[in-house]
């Protein structure tokens, strides 16, 4: 696993829920490949973007609560060195 095993999902989470093509790549950080790609103007499409998102979702559900985590204390040691 790794970055890339939640990039696939995602990607193919989205083609699951029909979401757009222009849309899909826009979201994945895909440059754009054709011409019609390049003029959708994807970037602009606020609030298209935003309608979309509430209807394809996330893909999973998050956790109701998190505990915080306490960062580690490193304990640095320091040796004296006679020269």
């Amino acid at each position: 696993m790794g970055f890339h095993a939640f990039r696939r999902f995602r990607k193919t989470w989205l083609r699951g829920k029909r979401c757009q093509d222009d849309l899909n790549n826009f979201w994945m950080g895909h440059k754009p490949q054709t011409m019609s790609e390049l003029y959708s103007r994807m970037d602009e499409e606020l609030e298209l973007r935003l309608q979309e998102a509430e209807v394809v979702g996330v893909g999973f559900v998050g956790p109701a609560y998190v505990a915080p985590s306490a960062p580690k204390v490193s304990v640095v040691r320091q040796v004296a060195i006679a020269a």
